[in-house]
């Protein structure tokens, strides 16, 4: 995964390049990924590039060289920024990013970030004043890690790229890893190590004078009161913005894909693509089990526009080959059944290193909203609730309330306490509103997307470059400001879509199997439902629900292709002796997958701190 690593702090300088060089290469071993590094007394910095945009060598220079740029990824919209800047003495003379951020380093100083829209992250040494800045975007789409330790400050790209520093403490967070078997994801700035911490999003990491500083630059806001509006000036809002967002990040001529599934926001984004001029090649890509849901609604989808298909099946065994690779890529924080988007990856990249993800739509625009949301609660019951939710849409991995004491040996579960409570409890009322609803829209733009859903994108990121449009800056302040109740069900998006893109919307979505546009074929397929379930109901046929055609089925690969490789990881001596489980309750639950019962997620969570601690833990201390 591309991104960028440093230190500030006492070394050697004859250590310093070899130490750069280190990060730069544990962040990524492999020869197709360009090192750029800088180093003098006391800092160094290095920049990790598949060079597919921002190809210009690093680190980027003023003219006086008293301050130098490092970019990862892009900005977006700068033709109004570069003019400003022209206007207010600070022309830009080259077109590239780097230059731009320099400029407005320039002329901004430390508020410089605040005008920045893009999926980006920067480092910025001030040579004069002895000062790095390190800059997230607003949503820490490219996530970067740090440590303090003994008078060094580190910062990556990736927790493996700090642990190039061999004195680094690899003391595993317990917190965060009771956080990870709970909701998928850990929360807040934690990761599996305690000397480690996450940026928050819309930061600013500023190192001066042996001291270090963390202070955002935007904070994600939502409103207790709403304006009242027509819901067709939503809709129409929606579409500017939509259509806006994707064209800002149409740059070049090299071949752009977009990763498509069967659902609403790829297909958004697929539309939008095909109406903008054909300024290059675009491609479509869908990876599953030959036939499933995804697969049948994307082909489809992809034959009403100019894209050229692309179908990759599963292959069920595929996590043989890159379960290792994907850890270490997510530093263990991402569960590797939600990471196949690395399974065939390499085949893609064949036809395009650019490719656009719908992802952050369903989490901004209401996936997660639920009935409970709408009611008054005392303040207890009002976190119940949210719990209750979660539960219902099956994102909790082992209940806190009442799971945690029969998986975790004492000893482990007395270390956590209620800090997983507590911690979800604080990303609930972070939000600063009162609406359940609102609060639950934050919970997932803070912790739920940055924590686990942009795992996802990191792996793509092995090979290509990714562009999300939903996370548009304009998008994202929009979608603060539209009333729950018109995101409930999605209801404003897919309003959104239907009126733009009529024919695209009577093909299918993978969330409901009917079109949005009523008609022949949506009475067809309900006409089908009534006469399975007429016939599964007299003894003649299966479940209805048995009939849908999901694009992986990890719980079978477990059980069948897979099954000798999760019990060698799970049953063996060193994982059952680590202190953290009940060894029988893991026995129990992998039995339980095996004779039948879908533990596939619990295990896929399990397996992937087991691989993780293999990788970084037990090699530290062999």
């Amino acid at each position: 995964m591309p991104g960028l690593v440093g230190f500030v702090g006492p070394m050697a300088v004859e250590a310093q390049r070899p130490f750069l060089q280190k990060m730069a290469r544990a962040l990524e071993p492999e020869a197709r990924f360009r090192v750029e590094d800088w180093q003098e007394n006391g800092i160094g910095l290095a920049r990790v590039t598949l060079g597919i945009v921002n190809g210009a060598p690093q680190p980027h220079w003023d003219e006086a060289q008293h301050v130098c740029v490092f970019i990862e990824g892009e900005l977006y919209d700068t033709a109004v920024l570069r003019h400003e800047l022209q206007q207010r003495g600070f022309p830009c003379r080259a077109a590239h990013d780097a230059e731009l951020l320099l400029r407005l380093y320039q002329a901004d100083g430390e508020s410089f970030a605040t005008r920045l829209n893009g999926n980006f992250l920067a480092a910025i040494w001030d040579k004069k004043q002895q000062k790095l800045l390190v800059c997230n975007d607003r949503l820490g789409q490219y996530p970067v890690y740090y440590a303090f330790h003994q008078g060094l400050v580190l910062f990556a790209s990736g927790v493996r790229a700090l642990l190039a520093d061999a004195t680094l403490p690899r003391q595993v967070n317990h917190l965060a890893m009771a956080e990870f078997l709970t909701f998928d994801h850990v929360l807040h700035d934690h990761t599996l190590l305690q000397a480690v911490r996450l940026l928050p999003q819309a930061s600013l990491l500023l190192v001066q004078d042996g001291q270090m500083q963390i202070r955002p630059y935007w904070i994600l806001r939502y409103p207790e009161i709403y304006p009242l509006r027509d819901r067709c000036e939503y809709v129409e809002e929606l579409t500017y913005l939509l259509r806006r967002a994707v064209a800002r990040q149409v740059e070049g001529e090299q071949p752009t894909a977009v990763l498509l599934s069967g659902g609403l926001d790829s297909r958004i984004i697929l539309a939008i693509l095909d109406e903008l001029p054909a300024r290059a090649p675009l491609h479509t890509f869908t990876w599953g089990i030959p036939g499933c849901d995804d697969a049948r609604y994307a082909h489809e989808s992809a034959a009403l526009t100019r894209a050229t298909h692309h179908f990759f099946p599963l292959q069920p065994d595929f996590l043989l080959h890159t379960a290792v690779n994907s850890i270490r890529i997510t530093d263990g924080l991402g569960n590797i059944v939600n990471l196949h988007a690395l399974a065939t990856l390499e085949e893609e990249v064949r036809h395009a290193q650019v490719i656009y993800k719908g992802f952050l739509g369903d989490a901004m625009f209401g996936y997660a909203l639920r009935h409970q949301f709408w009611a008054d609660y005392d303040a207890e019951t009002r976190l119940r609730a949210h719990l209750q939710v979660h539960r219902d849409q099956g994102v909790i991995t082992f209940d806190p309330l009442t799971e945690h004491q029969a998986l975790f040996s004492p000893a482990f579960h007395a270390l956590v306490g209620d800090g997983v409570w507590q911690g979800y409890c604080a990303g609930m009322e972070a939000s600063g509103v009162s609406a359940l609803a609102t609060q639950r829209l934050y919970f997932d733009l803070t912790q739920r997307v940055p924590r686990m859903t942009l795992q996802g994108v990191q792996v793509v990121r092995d090979r290509a470059l990714v562009r999300l449009p939903f996370a548009d800056n304009d998008l994202v302040a929009f979608s603060t400001q539209v009333p729950p109740g018109l995101m409930f069900e999605r209801t404003l998006p897919r309003q959104a879509f239907l009126q733009s893109y009529p024919k695209l919307a009577r093909i299918p979505m993978t969330d409901t199997h009917l079109p949005m546009v009523e008609g022949w074929r949506s009475l067809r397929i309900r006409l089908g439902w009534i006469l399975r379930w007429s016939l599964h109901n007299r003894g003649l046929g299966p479940n209805p629900y048995e009939l849908q055609r999901p694009y992986a089925d990890y719980a079978t690969w477990f059980r069948t292709n897979l099954r000798s490789w999760v019990e060698d990881i799970l049953l063996s001596s060193r994982h059952l002796q680590r202190g953290y489980y009940n060894p029988e309750s893991i026995r129990q639950l992998v039995a339980d997958h095996m004779a039948g019962r879908n533990q596939t997620v619990r295990l896929g969570a399990l397996i992937s701190l087991e691989l993780w601690h293999q990788q970084f833990i037990d090699t530290a201390t062999a």
